[in-house]
């Protein structure tokens, strides 16, 4: 007789889900901030931070992991900017240059695509939302976002199909 553990789920193994998402949290960082120490140090905080919940499933605990992966480094980010100072030099040779080939009509069209693009985004699904943006903003590889969300590669292929339909559909529907 199969017990059904849908009601009672087994309680997910803390140290196991350590093991298994350690990796995949410091190539994460590593691929960001280009130093092996400072990915380490923020895989395990991302790790401790997530540790004191608790989850009904494994792609539950994985996905809250990751979400707090990303946003440890959105704070971190901030944090350094904000602390900075941000000492940035202005030549006016460069931004003669480069505001010649930027016209107020481009930045308009521009605003307006990505208008469009954010709409589109928020049509979607949580999940083919987050498959799209793992691929395109987190440079995550399809293998990667499978393994993340318990799913096969062809389902992230369908996910990311989805996505650019909806956003081809949003940026010329005028």
């Amino acid at each position: 007789m199969a017990v059904d553990t849908t009601l009672n789920p087994e309680p997910i193994d803390p140290a196991a889900m350590v093991s298994e998402l350690r990796p995949a949290l410091v190539r994460f960082f590593r691929r960001r901030c280009g130093n092996n120490i400072e990915a380490e140090d923020l895989a395990q905080d991302a790790l401790l931070k997530s540790l004191d919940r608790t989850w009904s499933t494994s792609a539950q605990a994985r996905g809250y992991v990751f979400r707090t992966a990303v946003n440890l480094w959105h704070d971190r980010r901030r944090k350094q900017l904000t602390r900075s100072g941000a000492d940035v030099g202005w030549d006016e040779k460069i931004v003669g240059e480069v505001s010649e080939d930027i016209t107020p009509e481009r930045v308009l069209l521009g605003e307006e695509v990505l208008r469009r693009v954010n709409a589109a985004l928020l049509e979607l699904n949580e999940r083919t939302r987050d498959v799209f943006l793992l691929n395109r903003l987190e440079n995550l590889t399809y293998a990667d976002i499978a393994k993340t969300h318990q799913i096969s590669v062809s389902a992230v292929e369908k996910h990311m199909i989805k996505a650019l339909k909806a956003i081809e559909r949003q940026i010329n529907d005028v």
